[in-house]
């Protein structure tokens, strides 16, 4: 398993011909588990209209030594590597589900290279764990053409929840969406293993917990909670009603949000 660069995008204004943006941060957005990095639709737009934004994407190839990578911690060596190509020194990580314990690995692991992190209806442990099974066993169940047909008819409904934002639905009918493929499944069977709560207090950057009230597929307010206990100058946003996407939500203020976090101070406490 790898971790790629997608896009880097921005206004170029360096000697260098490397992109900068008026406030200076670079904005690292880590996919959840559909791998694609699609999933930002318009929102992608706001935050390249006021940041360096450089979107990640997942591949995996069928080999043994891609399957020995198949780790946290690999990933988040992957995005180093990415930082160091861009000249990037360090970076707001926006990761979302899957990619939340990618965000939290790489600031673990390499907190110098990391200034915040934004943890969107993600997990650092698990914790529906027959959940998980289930997904595991029905997941090679699901056919390419069972997912097409489904994908656009009850993916909206399932990963929205109430609030509308009629553009992002439409943008997210018209992309071709991740599949229940093998590289699925092996990202599926990485968070078996996961376990990041005994680590989370080492954090020392500023954290930011965004957790929607409706989301089917992480319990993200207990996860949300979980690790908020474990980072003491965390903060809390709680988008009531909101499904398991809320990253692409045009009413939520994110350049907003993601611009605060960057300039806060975890030892300015202001936990929800």
């Amino acid at each position: 398993m790898k971790a790629l660069l997608r896009s880097d995008r921005g206004p170029v204004s360096d000697p260098d011909s490397r992109p900068s943006h008026r406030d200076g941060t670079a904005v690292v957005y880590v996919p959840g588990i559909d791998g694609t990095g699609n999933l930002l639709l318009g929102t992608q737009e706001r935050l390249e209209g006021r940041f360096r934004l450089v979107c990640l994407r997942y591949e995996a190839e069928d080999s043994p030594d891609d399957r020995a990578r198949d780790s946290y911690e690999a990933l988040a060596g992957d995005i180093m590597r990415i930082l160091d190509e861009r000249g990037i020194d360090d970076a707001v990580l926006v990761a979302e589900s899957f990619g939340g314990a990618v965000a939290l690995t790489c600031a673990l692991d390499h907190p110098s290279r990391v200034c915040a992190v934004a943890i969107v209806n993600s997990f650092a442990w698990y914790p529906k764990r027959a959940s998980l099974a289930l997904g595991r066993v029905f997941a090679p169940l699901v056919t390419r053409s069972m997912f097409d047909w489904f994908r656009p008819r009850f993916a909206p409904w399932s990963l929205f929840g109430q609030p509308r934002d009629d553009e992002a639905l439409r943008r997210f009918r018209a992309i071709e969406g991740g599949f229940f493929d093998r590289a699925y499944r092996r990202r599926l069977a990485m968070i078996r293993g996961l376990d990041l709560r005994p680590r989370l207090r080492e954090l020392r950057m500023p954290v930011a917990l965004f957790a929607a009230t409706r989301d089917r597929v992480v319990p993200s307010m207990q996860c949300a909670r979980t690790m908020q206990e474990h980072i003491p100058h965390a903060t809390l946003e709680v988008v009531e009603g909101g499904g398991h996407l809320i990253l692409p939500l045009s009413p939520l203020p994110w350049p907003e949000w993601i611009a605060a976090l960057a300039q806060s101070h975890p030892e300015d406490d202001t936990r929800a």
